[in-house]
């Protein structure tokens, strides 16, 4: 009978969770890569493609980068999607590469990247309904104020900020609207992703905890 050099219960319990490793790498790539480009194309495609304003699931990205994702991915990723969708629609309304809005909106994702970060301590499902809620405020709050503060339509004092947070200008639907849109699209994307993530880490619970060590995932809970 031939021994099989290497191949002690050792070794056999290294391959299997390499394995799984690897199995749980092929399904959980997707779900990061959708978190990075499909937001980043939505937001890029909705001038042509249409659809509610601000629904595209920016703030959820930068929540769910940190909620998963380690230094200094989680503040890279989220960055990175909003300057290349920005770099397309300046390009097509004709507008500069960078703009005040695009400072205001990378000022809000990298407060929502932090709240990600503090909530992925104590993760719970209440944390991430109320993160993803908080996410889409902070976003509406800082993008509006800047808007408030830079557009002559606007008077500068509390009466011209309140218009800025809710009917907006004339001739332009109620900046209120935008809020609500950006509510749904990330509860919606933050669902899909803490949903399919948590899956992913319960389903392969060894192999998510060796891929750890490859992929730029948060440490184990």
């Amino acid at each position: 009978m031939k021994e099989c050099v290497g191949m002690g219960p050792g070794s056999r319990s290294d391959a299997h969770v390499a394995k799984r490793s690897r199995a749980l790498h092929n399904q959980i790539m997707p779900w990061a890569i959708l978190l990075l480009t499909g937001a980043a194309l939505f937001r890029c495609l909705r001038p042509w493609v249409g659809g509610p304003e601000n629904f595209a699931p920016m703030a959820a990205l930068a929540l769910c980068g940190g909620l998963y994702l380690s230094r200094p991915w989680n503040w890279a990723g989220p960055l990175l999607a909003l300057w290349v969708s920005d770099a397309v629609l300046d390009l097509h309304y004709g507008a500069g590469l960078w703009t005040g809005s695009t400072l205001a909106a990378s000022v809000a994702y990298l407060l929502i990247v932090a709240l990600g970060d503090l909530l992925a301590r104590r993760p719970s499902w209440v944390g991430w309904l109320a993160g993803s809620l908080m996410a889409s405020l902070i976003f509406y709050l800082l993008t509006n104020t800047q808007a408030w503060w830079f557009l002559p339509g606007y008077e500068k004092s509390w009466a011209g900020w309140a218009q800025a947070l809710t009917t907006g200008l004339p001739g332009y639907p109620p900046t209120w609207t935008f809020l609500r849109s950006s509510v749904i699209s990330d509860l919606i994307f933050v669902g899909v992703f803490v949903v399919g993530a948590e899956g992913l880490s319960r389903q392969f619970p060894r192999g998510f905890r060796s891929l750890r060590s490859i992929l730029p995932l948060r440490p184990a809970r």
